[in-house]
């Protein structure tokens, strides 16, 4: 049979060429019976629309840009990460979108506006860092450019976001330790420029309030994300004796560097400190001892920043939202309590 297009897929399915293109956009608009009607001949003969053809007929190139900071392990080299990536792709894979991962480098603003801003080829954007929100957040919204934000709220109402519920995660970790009788907690966050560090700081804060006991600043280390920061944290504790029982990461990133190092300066976990992380990557029940953790849904995370753009940019009276998605304790060895 020769090549299909929209108008032989509409003439086999005997409906017109209008329905075709709603059905394959999506489109609501269209009966169970002419959609069933299309889809049977789209699966049959495995019809794929041409893109271009798409994109000139719906002012749509299909294609999404997903836009991360190029420093550290931030960008690919992070399971946080990946998976996260993970989620937008296999969301914009099932509506239909193709997804281009761009680093943002700190550049002037001029080779910015040539990298990015100018470049209408993509539909919109998901900004992944507070840091890549800061460098061209404003261009993009000023240019009225579709846009997600992920990790982080917009200071714009117009602005969609999906973050976790992080004050919630830091009262559950120190509730957590708290409970098994911590009352001298050391901290590890990343910088307190960036939101989800207060609100972690915030909710620490207060199940300490709630317990009467203080958190104090001199037990607070700002740090990278990185498995050498909580390695060399958690080594510079011990080696100075600070007074401390408990350890809360606000990664399992910094926590693993943690455990190695309470490990070769012959300490126990949890026998001399317990430690807690955040995120449950996948490695976090694979750590020696298995570590308890604050449970994220990164992957749901990447999923939903997705939807939302896509949403967007398939019906621009769609709204703007913003998702705080729940974080959950998941009880390990680490801090001395183990689940039944």
């Amino acid at each position: 049979m020769e090549k299909l297009n929209i108008d032989k897929v509409a003439k086999l399915a005997h409906v017109s060429r209008s329905v075709v293109s709603r059905v394959l956009n999506d489109h609501p608009n269209v009966s169970d019976v002419a959609r069933e009607r299309v889809m049977k001949v789209v699966n049959k003969y495995n019809y794929r629309p041409n893109s271009v053809a798409r994109s000139l007929a719906t002012n749509s190139t299909h294609e999404i840009g997903v836009l991360v900071t190029q420093s550290e392990d931030e960008a690919l080299g992070s399971a946080f990460w990946m998976q996260l990536h993970r989620g937008i792709f296999e969301e914009s894979k099932k509506r239909g979108y193709f997804v281009s991962l761009s680093y943002v480098p700190p550049r002037n603003k001029e080779e910015l506006n040539n990298f990015i801003l100018n470049d209408r080829r993509l539909d919109g954007y998901i900004l992944l860092t507070q840091e890549v929100t800061n460098m061209v957040g404003r261009e993009l919204f000023d240019k009225n450019v579709p846009i997600v934000l992920v990790g982080h709220v917009p200071r714009k109402k117009q602005v969609s976001s999906v973050d976790v519920d992080n004050v919630k995660g830091g009262r559950l970790a120190a509730e957590h330790l708290l409970g098994l009788g911590h009352e001298k907690i050391g901290v590890m966050l990343a910088s307190l420029d960036m939101k989800e560090s207060k609100d972690r700081l915030k909710g620490l804060r207060e199940a300490h309030l709630e317990a009467g006991i203080e958190l104090s600043d001199d037990r607070v280390e700002i740090v990278d994300y990185q498995f050498r920061a909580g390695y060399q944290t958690m080594k510079k504790w011990i080696e100075s004796e600070i007074d401390i029982t408990a350890v809360f990461c606000a990664s399992d990133t910094i926590a693993m560097g943690a455990l190695l190092a309470a490990r070769e300066h012959g300490k126990k976990v949890p026998e001399d400190y317990a430690v807690i992380g955040f995120d449950d990557l996948s490695f976090a029940e694979f750590t020696y001892p298995p570590l308890t953790t604050i449970h994220q849904p990164i992957l749901k995370k990447g999923k939903m920043a997705a939807k939302l753009l896509i949403d967007e940019i398939e019906d621009k009276d769609s709204g703007r939202h913003k998702i705080n998605l729940d974080p959950q304790l998941v009880i390990r060895e680490s801090c001395g309590a183990r689940k039944n």
